[in-house]
């Protein structure tokens, strides 16, 4: 008997919704349909297509195909935190006509066009964290910036309604002119539906930033701080360049505006490695203190900063780590099974917190009504 595929039934929705736009290198503009450490197919090039074009391209056909058939073979599943965290949907407690259509018609070229866009295409950045780069970053080079003044130019004029921007995850948007041109010059009431996530080390995110993002202020649904510290001493070791001052500040501004309901959702970022998994609690605790909505955990990845030895050290998750046993007393512990944690790629460990999108039969039933009035749109049946 053939063996059933890990995640048959099972639907993540990145290459269905999810659109990264990468760092140019070599003339090329690499596209992703999730984060490139999780799945590092490039999906086609934007210096030669168009984004409409990539969407329905071959390599993401073939993602599509691997999760419709459930093998999930170009994935690092151990690295997803949807995986890790048991949080992949089941096909019953998908609503979206798309992915419906996708799945039970295995259509792998859609007709929508992608629901998240994530500007990944500029480096700048004013901290050089040894988890992410081995040297300062503040400017792209030469040869990248037409490529970034068009993209940046091209989403400006772009239709942005009902899509959610995230801006972003390669650099600082606080930084590079191309990323504080797309945030400060958009004009967010032309675009119905749009919504922004701001991913961000917090450094540069002061009032002043905030006040020139006033065109974008009402959809602006999410802050991510990356932080990988719960004290100054090892801020000074997991984030090369910042100011743990400047850093709290403006934590407590942002506490503020998430108060006052103008940010939606306020979350805290940790990096877990060797120099700082024992602060692990302790972020916990200043996330309450922040009164943040979630305070977020992913393990630490080789972006092609470390060396293979180096790389196993800052592993503090690997079971062969001659610290392991005191790093999972952390993971374990009953501080981690609160409300506020996510728990990112360890739900193996802590377990997942919210089961909103949980299996149940008393769901499936109704799930399997909707989806039978749902699929008669789709396949355009008529009722008699």
């Amino acid at each position: 008997m053939a063996k059933k595929p890990p995640f048959r039934g099972k639907i993540c929705r990145k290459p269905f919704e999810y659109f990264e736009i990468g760092t140019p290198r070599e003339g090329r503009v690499p596209c992703y349909s999730c984060c490139p450490t999780i799945l590092p197919n490039i999906t086609g090039d934007l210096a030669k297509q168009s984004l409409d074009e990539i969407w329905n391209s071959e390599e993401y056909k073939k993602i599509r195909a691997s999760i419709l058939d459930g093998s999930y073979k170009y994935c690092r599943t151990d690295l997803c935190p949807e995986i890790q965290s048991d949080n992949l949907l089941d096909i019953g407690a998908i609503e979206d006509p798309s992915i419906l259509d996708a799945y039970f018609n295995q259509k792998l070229e859609l007709e929508s066009r992608p629901k998240e866009i994530n500007l990944s295409y500029d480096q700048s950045c004013n901290l050089a964290c040894p988890s992410c780069r081995e040297d300062f970053i503040t400017s792209p080079e030469e040869s990248q910036k037409a490529h970034l003044d068009k993209i940046t130019n091209e989403l400006l004029n772009r239709d942005l309604s009902d899509t959610k921007v995230i801006a972003c995850s390669s650099g600082d948007p606080f930084v590079g002119e191309y990323f504080k041109k797309f945030l400060y010059e958009l004009e967010g009431s032309e675009h119905e539906g749009l919504k922004i996530q701001i991913m961000t080390n917090g450094v540069l995110f002061n009032k002043r930033a905030w006040e020139k993002m006033y065109k974008i202020h009402s959809q602006i649904e999410m802050v991510c701080i990356s932080i990988d510290a719960a004290t100054e001493e090892t801020y000074g070791i997991t984030r090369k360049g910042g100011s743990w001052k400047l850093l709290m500040e403006n934590l407590q501004f942002l506490s503020l505006l998430r108060e006052r309901g103008e940010i939606p959702f306020l979350r805290i970022d940790f990096v877990v490695q060797d120099h700082n998994y024992q602060e692990i609690p302790a972020f916990i605790k200043l996330g309450e203190k922040l009164k943040v909505d979630q305070v977020f955990f992913q393990k630490v990845a080789n972006w092609g900063t470390f060396s293979q030895e180096e790389y196993e050290k800052r592993c503090i998750y690997s079971e062969s780590h001659p610290q392991f046993n005191e790093f999972y007393k952390v993971i374990t512990s009953k501080e981690l099974k609160k409300p506020i944690v996510n728990p990112g790629n360890f739900g193996h460990w802590i377990g997942p917190v919210h089961k909103d999108h949980r299996f149940n039969w008393r769901n499936a039933i109704i799930h399997s009504l909707r989806k039978r009035l749902r699929l008669w749109k789709v396949m355009g049946l008529k009722r008699e």
